[in-house]
């Protein structure tokens, strides 16, 4: 899992740097696919088709969140980030190995469900803490999601719809404050020397 952290770690200290990243689904969370898909590369002999099918599982799932609910800080929190880019990223990866509809679906849905509630509260307005390395912890999230996934048979109690509907009232009744503005959580609450 070191690997895994780094790989996420590199790709958004680039985007913090002002370097080129892709979205996954948004800058703040673009360490997550990449790291995985590394990840299913490097350990796993990852080839040219697997690679595909995980690029448009996770796309997919991002579709989802976007057409259903919203994949931005500033409407639902983090785990419109964050949240959104692990569920991507689990799904992918169990797409990649082979993993069955109710798995893949399933590995989205423990994806997004621990990451409910997370807020987006960036210190100094900027993409560095607590993102970066919320992106490592979000891609051991996906991959452990996935894991879980293909140990089982597919059947579990909440549905991919259900924690997208979740995610979405969650960031309604989430306070403003913790939407991307730097007004609450870590953002007011640590110091800036």
């Amino acid at each position: 899992l070191d690997w895994v952290n780094l790989w996420a770690l590199a790709v958004n200290e680039e985007n913090a740097s002002g370097g080129r990243v892709v979205t996954a689904p948004t800058n703040g969370a673009a360490g997550l696919l990449p790291a995985v898909l590394r990840y299913y590369d490097r350990f796993y002999r990852g080839d040219a088709e697997g690679r595909r099918t995980f690029l448009l599982t996770a796309a997919a799932i991002g579709a989802l969140y976007k057409r259903n609910a919203s994949i931005s800080g500033a409407e639902v929190g983090c785990q419109g980030e964050v949240g959104v880019a692990c569920s991507m990223a689990a799904a992918g990866l169990t797409a990649a190995l082979g993993g069955t509809n109710q798995q893949i679906e399933n590995a989205a849905e423990i994806g997004m469900e621990h990451n409910l509630g997370l807020t987006c509260d960036p210190i100094g307005g900027l993409v560095q803490i607590p993102c970066i390395e919320r992106n490592a912890m979000g891609a051991v999230k996906a991959i452990d999601a996935s894991r879980l996934a293909l140990l089982g048979d597919g059947q579990h109690t909440v549905s991919l719809d259900k924690v997208i509907a979740t995610m979405k009232r969650t960031g309604e009744d989430m306070s403003e404050i913790y939407k991307e503005t730097s007004l609450g959580g870590l953002a007011v609450n640590m110091v800036e020397c």
